[in-house]
């Protein structure tokens, strides 16, 4: 009897063990999924060397955006020294919000040097505009050089856009809240209700084979362009309001509705890699910019700028997932220890 005991025992002791032993062996499956990027450290570039700095700017909504992307294991370059290879070199994004300074416009050397960082490949470019407040034309001059060196089918308006209604105290503190229902650009506009877009245009499409300002142009809102995708807009009681000589190419002076505030490219440049995104106000520095949390204590959802950056950069270097993988590994391990189980007991 005691022989039986302790023969039961030992059988028990080793059943714990091997269970013990697998639990541990699959142990990592178990827990959450951790997302791993292919590749870390991506370097962002951001443009300061054209007007966009700001003080004030830097110490709040800037420095919180880089912050969000940090966190996410990217590298922020903030370029105030000029563009050119060597700051591009070894960077997956470039962005660029509106200029400030009739004298800051970028020069031909800047502008082949973005455009040949962008048509090698796998390259992201956010482009930022203004409004044309003013008379002012030399944003949207600039803004549409680097665009049309790289080919885009999005441009800015030469225009303004207000609204009496959806704004930060004031018409032309603009506050888009409509996004888009396109299931694609559902990582950018998950959660985002209210973006300020400070004194701002709009954009529109160049629907041609050789794109360009001005040349076939089209409101997004009611003609496709493939692989283009607005995903902000403005607000119904949003207001064309036109300041210049130059009228707007695909929209009315005067006109009304919720224009296209921001639109994504996909399959852009020399190799089809390249994402593009077009705003109509600065996604960063500026007066306020698109990354503003709240203006004029107004609660403002200033994340589409981090994950329209971070959504854009996946496109060419995607996360590795591995849920599947801690699925099935999960399974295996039940289904081994379920073996074991049974295999002793009929011992």
């Amino acid at each position: 009897m005691e022989d039986t005991k302790k023969m039961d025992s030992r059988m028990l002791r080793k059943r714990a063990v091997a269970i013990l032993l697998l639990a541990t062996l699959f142990a990592p499956f178990f827990v959450g999924p951790v997302p791993v990027r292919a590749q870390e450290s991506l370097k962002i570039v951001f443009d300061y060397s054209h007007g966009q700095f700001d003080d004030k700017l830097y110490e709040t909504t800037d420095l919180n955006l880089e912050r969000n992307l940090t966190a996410l294991g990217y590298e922020v370059v903030w370029a105030k020294g000029g563009i050119n290879s060597s700051v591009l070199s070894g960077a997956v994004a470039f962005i660029a919000g509106s200029i400030y300074g009739e004298d800051q416009g970028y020069l031909a050397s800047e502008i082949t040097a973005i455009e040949n960082w962008f048509n090698s490949g796998k390259k992201f470019l956010w482009i930022g505009y203004d409004s044309d407040y003013g008379g002012v034309k030399y944003v949207n001059n600039n803004m549409t050089a680097i665009l049309e060196a790289v080919g885009s089918h999005v441009y800015g308006e030469p225009t303004s856009v207000e609204d009496p209604y959806s704004n930060c105290d004031a018409s032309y503190r603009v506050v888009a809240n409509q996004t888009s229902t396109d299931p694609f650009v559902a990582p950018i506009v998950s959660g985002i209700t209210d973006v300020l877009m400070h004194g701002p245009t709009c954009v529109y499409g160049s629907n041609s084979d050789t794109p360009g300002e001005g040349v076939s142009p089209v409101d997004l809102r009611d003609t496709s362009i493939a692989n283009v995708t607005p995903f902000l807009f403005y607000g119904e009681s949003a207001t064309i309001v036109d300041a210049d000589v130059t009228y707007p190419y695909a929209h009315t002076d005067g006109a009304t509705g919720g224009f296209v505030a921001a639109s994504i490219e996909v399959g852009a440049g020399d190799k089809g890699t390249g994402v593009i995104v077009v705003s109509g106000a600065s996604p960063y520095g500026d007066y306020q910019p698109m990354c503003s949390w709240v203006y004029k204590e107004v609660p403002l959802t200033g994340l589409v700028v981090k994950q329209a950056i971070d959504f854009g950069i996946q496109q060419n270097y995607p996360r590795a997932d591995f849920t599947l993988l801690l699925v099935a590994g999960a399974i295996g391990a039940i289904i081994v220890i379920v073996l074991v189980i049974f295999y002793m007991r009929r011992k």
